[in-house]
């Protein structure tokens, strides 16, 4: 089961209903987050990190409009 941080020290269950990239690319967010508290939440420091989690999100994206074309062909 994936977590994800609701801020407080508080974990809650991933929805079952999230959004596929949420469910995918949890662990890019959370390095996200990660790299963020640790740099005194400076976003230009995390660019990278960042990067990583808009690029799954793409391929996410990208793979389920493929899967969406290919069911209506």
């Amino acid at each position: 089961m994936v977590f994800v941080y609701t801020g407080k020290g508080r974990r809650q269950a991933q929805k079952d209903d999230a959004p596929p990239e949420q469910k995918l690319c949890a662990k890019q967010a959370c390095a996200i987050q990660w790299c963020l508290a640790k740099r005194d939440h400076k976003e230009h420091l995390c660019q990278a990190v960042i990067d990583d989690w808009k690029e799954c999100c793409e391929k996410v994206r990208h793979g389920n409009m493929e899967r969406m074309n290919n069911q209506d062909g």
